[in-house]
C-alpha cells in the first residue's frame, strides 16, 4: 500500500476561510497531518496518541465506493498543533427558548 500524501500549512491560517488571524487573537492552530483510516480502531488509537502529546484533532468520515454497489467507510483525521476553539453556532432552524412571561397568550 502506498503512503498518501501528507498536507501541511506553511502559515497560520484558519483554516476554514484562509485567513490570518487579527491582532490580539489567538492563531488558529496549525495542520500537522493528515492521515486517512479505514478502521474505527485506528481511529480511536489516533486519538489517544494525540491527547497523550497534547495535541489537537479533526475527523470527518465518508463512504468510499471500493466495487459495484460496495460502499466501505473511511475516516480523515487531522492532526493538528493544538485544539481548535469550538465556537458554537446557533441551528439555523432552531428557535429561541422564551421565558413562561415571553410567550405570546392565545385568547
Amino acid at each position: 500500500m502506498r503512503p498518501r500524501p501528507v498536507r501541511t500549512l506553511l502559515a497560520v491560517t484558519d483554516p476554514e476561510t484562509g485567513a490570518e488571524p487579527e491582532v490580539g487573537e489567538e492563531p488558529a492552530p496549525e495542520l500537522i497531518a493528515t492521515h486517512y483510516l479505514t478502521s474505527i480502531d485506528d481511529v480511536v488509537e489516533h486519538l489517544r496518541a494525540a491527547s497523550q502529546l497534547g495535541l489537537g484533532v479533526r475527523v470527518s468520515s465518508y463512504l468510499e465506493d471500493v466495487g459495484a454497489d460496495v460502499v466501505a467507510e473511511r475516516w480523515e483525521l487531522d492532526l493538528l498543533t493544538s485544539s481548535p476553539l469550538h465556537q458554537e453556532e446557533p441551528l439555523l432552524h432552531e428557535e429561541p427558548l422564551l421565558h413562561e412571561e415571553e410567550r405570546p397568550h392565545e385568547d
